[in-house]
């Protein structure tokens, strides 16, 4: 069915447009304060102490606690995280004479970070999972009452994030999807049509539960194509930034956990039949390779108008490749003609 093209060719992926795309090397809202002898020395100050921190906070993003335990790493210098940085972004900026706030976006090298990771001996963990819609419930509250838990997720930056997430927020059909004001018992049906008003595949329901030492949270991950759940928690954190903090590098650890699995694997050449129904769907299959975890590359060696062959070098795990591929809506099965055929679940 594939008409063979004559010479085989690498897949390119676009690349993001600009220096703060959501893209896991960019580091977003640092807060900055400084104070000086003068409104100049603040600022720089400030600035260098701002760009420092997001250094590490990327650092601590891309790579394994364990093992920058291991290796007794002390963090990133000013010195070192000023020569990553490729783009920086200022906003909120507020001065007086001698003192000077503000928020700051970092945007850093690639090739520079993967440099200093190496040097330092560090796994380098940058591929992002799919985006998350995130539903805040606060025990003894409904959906859309003002309170620090919405608050708190409505308010963070989570597009970076290896695991990226957004919070829900009033849309236009939700009354009805979603008739417990609490936020309990929606059905799987209605969590499907919400992700498709959000034009996403995975929800998670995030649970705090108020006491006099703050919160403590239950996770619900929910993949709406594949009709999986998983639970985190309980975890407990004093404020509510604090707990939506601690959710993110829960989901954070757990997807570099199961990347660093995967890294650390033998690899696999395994040709493969990806089947699609029209462009979007193609394109949409090609991010879903170029991002997975577990596969290190891809070549196309033959395209049709229905359907393409693909040679992928994967981590050696086929069940764990399966297990990825449907998180993300999108099949691996073996066919009795035509060997390996990638494609949407439930597409053929």
């Amino acid at each position: 069915m594939f008409s063979r093209l004559i010479t085989a060719f690498i897949l390119v992926f676009a690349s993001a447009l600009n220096a703060f795309a959501a893209d896991p090397y960019t580091v977003a809202g640092v807060h900055v304060d400084a104070t000086a002898a003068n409104a100049l020395e603040a600022q720089t100050l400030a600035i260098s102490e701002g760009q420092e921190r997001a250094a590490n906070l990327l650092i601590e993003r891309m790579s394994l606690e364990s093992q920058r335990e291991e290796k007794d790493f002390l963090g990133v210098s000013a010195r070192d995280g000023a020569k990553m940085i490729r783009a920086l972004e200022i906003s909120n900026e507020k001065r007086s004479a001698s003192r000077y706030l503000g928020d700051i976006t970092v945007a850093f090298n690639p090739a520079a970070v993967a440099q200093y990771m190496r040097v330092h001996g560090l796994t380098l963990i940058s591929t992002q999972s799919r985006k998350r819609l995130v539903i805040p419930v606060l025990d003894g509250n409904t959906l859309w009452d003002e309170n620090e838990w919405v608050t708190a997720w409505q308010d963070g930056q989570f597009a970076n994030a290896l695991t990226p997430l957004s919070a829900i927020g009033p849309h236009e059909g939700l009354d009805t999807l979603i008739p417990d004001r609490t936020g309990a018992n929606i059905s799987v049906r209605n969590l499907r049509v919400i992700g498709q008003m959000f034009g996403v595949e995975q929800i998670l329901i995030a649970t705090a539960s108020p006491n006099y030492q703050g919160y403590t949270v239950t996770l619900q991950d929910i993949a709406l194509d594949s009709n999986t759940r998983r639970r985190f928690g309980p975890m407990r954190a004093y404020t509510a930034q604090e707990a939506v903090e601690e959710v993110l590098a829960t989901l954070e650890n757990d997807w570099k956990a199961s990347v660093a699995s995967t890294a650390s694997s033998e690899s696999v050449i395994m040709p493969v039949s990806v089947l699609y129904r029209s462009q979007l769907e193609w394109q949409q299959l090609q991010d879903v390779i170029n991002g997975s975890a577990q596969i290190r590359s891809a070549r196309l060696d033959a395209i049709s108008k229905r359907g393409a062959l693909m040679f992928l070098t994967y981590g050696g795990d086929i069940e764990q490749l399966r297990n990825e591929l449907a998180f993300k809506g999108v099949s691996l099965i073996d066919d009795e003609n035509l060997g390996m055929v990638l494609a949407r679940t439930g597409a053929f």
